[in-house]
């Protein structure tokens, strides 16, 4: 599938074309690779339309194949994320043209020809004078090297907490782990948000959360020098 690369969240979900993964509360989503290209089209044309035509043209290039096919691959995508066609959260069939994208989605891709501000980190986690970065999104908190911030200290479950970046909030929420989730003396239960200086308890790790605020930085402080550095010969 050709066209512009799609990284981006939605409900509980996030997709990235170029790495060609789907993630979810359980972790990753399979996808036969005709239908996460067609998730993908769906997504990047969000909230319009795309006829089947349009469709057929871009999942099968130069191949002729029936709208069944098309059929299949739209079934597969809704049972994945847990969707319905007569109640549909993701994907809407619109009859006798096509198929959109119906839920709210967050692009998650830098602007060309820069960091983007989604790059920008504005959140981080400080554990034993390691700075671990937040970006925008999802980020799984574990012992599985496939993590975002990758914990390896046995007490610590392989997909053990979450922290949701979005824009300047923090949410964080257990993920069913086994020695549990706190924020300061208090289980996390349920998603809730996280605050600058907070200390978060994963299993037996404490990490300290921090989050940037453009209105918190304070101006650069001018220092004096008792003796002033000598100039450099020419």
């Amino acid at each position: 599938m050709s066209g512009v690369p799609v990284r981006a969240r939605f409900d509980r979900f996030t997709i990235d074309s170029e790495s060609r993964q789907l993630t979810g509360d359980g972790g990753h989503l399979h996808l036969s690779p005709k239908a996460f290209d067609l998730l993908c089209v769906l997504i990047a044309a969000r909230p319009n339309a795309v006829a089947k035509d349009d469709l057929h043209a871009r999942i099968w290039p130069g191949i002729f194949v029936v709208d069944a096919n098309l059929s299949v691959l739209v079934a597969e995508i809704r049972r994945a994320l847990g969707d319905a066609a007569h109640v549909p959260k993701f994907i809407r069939t619109v009859h006798r043209h096509g198929y959109a994208f119906c839920g709210e989605a967050t692009d998650l891709t830098p602007a060309p020809g820069g960091r983007g501000e989604e790059s920008t980190p504005k959140a981080w986690l400080v554990w034993k004078e390691r700075v671990l970065l937040l970006v925008e999104g999802e980020n799984v908190i574990g012992r599985d090297p496939g993590c975002s911030v990758w914990l390896d200290v046995p007490g610590v479950s392989r997909r053990h907490a979450r922290a949701v970046v979005s824009g300047d909030s923090v949410t964080v929420e257990d993920l069913g782990s086994k020695n549990g989730t706190f924020v300061a003396d208090t289980p996390v239960l349920a998603p809730r948000p996280l605050h600058d200086g907070e200390r978060l308890h994963v299993g037996p790790v404490e990490v300290q959360f921090r989050l940037w605020a453009d209105t918190k930085a304070k101006g650069t402080e001018r220092i004096t020098r008792d003796n002033p550095p000598t100039p450099l010969d020419p």
